[in-house]
């Protein structure tokens, strides 16, 4: 029988997987989730040059994120709780000089050394540590889970929340404004979820090799490859409590003055005063990627509202920022 087998590489984010873990077995109960955690040599992005400060303070020894301890237990309890999936948390090493894509395809390739050995048919989610899905899609995953055989796979439309609950970049909702200036096919962000193993895992490691893509929709260089759906993932990109958001900016290069502005606009979310603000005032004014937008279409997922970071708003806060603006 085909195994459901979920993988996910990640440094520090103890505060998600907390919520990730019962959020998958809700969705796909697999029968395993691989957590790899380490510290990607060159950044998220593959632009980042560590100092002997930096890792001192995001690291318990160079390599494992300074929630390691926390992490440990949160799937010591998650196994303790859900027996019928195997939950394995890895402390994987990355050598200096790997890319990002490197990190990501040794963290999903092989998982040999842990005792799982992928077999052609098996259903592989290489995910990430901020990636979830709606209860009330468990179904239509399912769903396409049926359709596809080895050698094929399916994506689906990541939506991007940034500081709260409440708002998202922009550019990740197009497909949700009114302007209709965005609503062309394939105007948005589309990425990997699952992959049906195939003999070799040649077609598997090709999806693996796109984990940088911005080619969202290529069907030969990008993961137009995979079959589009409907499906939601929702990306708390930017749902980062205090030591953990300083931690995402220190990771990714950017330009002097990027982090202030963004960092700056993010927290103006919490005021919950404006429908759009800028995050990126240096991109032209009316351009999608320069703001992050107030978005209560999406009902979020239950097992989020345990997030330390969750919030309520009252439907007078809601109205006033809800400007009809979307679809």
């Amino acid at each position: 029988m085909s195994k459901k087998i979920v993988i996910v590489p990640t440094f520090a984010e103890s505060h998600l997987i907390k919520c990730q873990i019962p959020n998958i077995i809700d969705t796909i109960n697999p029968d395993y989730i691989v957590y790899q955690e380490g510290l990607f040599p060159n950044g998220t992005e593959g632009n980042k040059q560590y100092t002997t400060e930096w890792l001192d303070k995001y690291t318990t020894d160079g390599k494992r994120g300074f929630d390691w301890e926390e992490l440990r237990k949160i799937v010591y309890d998650a196994q303790n709780e859900y027996p019928s999936t195997e939950i394995i948390l890895n402390p994987i090493d990355y050598q200096q000089g790997m890319t990002s894509t490197d990190c990501y395809v040794k963290a999903c390739l092989n998982l040999e050394d842990l005792g799982i050995k992928f077999e052609e048919g098996d259903y592989i989610f290489p995910f990430e540590g901020d990636v979830f899905h709606h209860e009330k899609d468990t179904k239509e995953i399912t769903g396409y889970l049926d359709q596809i055989q080895p050698g094929q796979g399916f994506r689906s439309m990541w939506v991007d929340w940034v500081q709260n609950f409440w708002y998202v970049e922009m550019m990740r909702i197009k497909p949700f404004l009114k302007d209709t200036r965005h609503h062309h096919e394939n105007n948005w962000m589309s990425r990997r979820i699952c992959i049906r193993y195939d003999k070799g895992g040649h077609f598997y490691k090709q999806v693996l090799d796109n984990f940088m893509t911005t080619d969202y929709h290529n069907p030969n260089g990008g993961y137009g490859m995979l079959y589009p759906t409907d499906l939601i993932t929702y990306h708390y990109a930017w749902i980062r409590p205090h030591k953990f958001r300083e931690l995402r900016c220190d990771q990714l290069g950017r330009a002097d003055g990027y982090w202030d502005n963004f960092i700056n606009g993010a927290n103006l979310a919490d005021e919950y005063k404006y429908s759009d603000i800028t995050v990126r005032p240096h991109i032209a004014e009316g351009t999608t990627s320069r703001y992050i937008k107030f978005f209560d279409k999406l009902e979020h997922p239950k097992h989020m509202k345990n997030h330390e970071l969750w919030t309520d708003l009252d439907q007078e806060t809601i109205e006033k920022l809800d400007v009809g603006d979307l679809l």
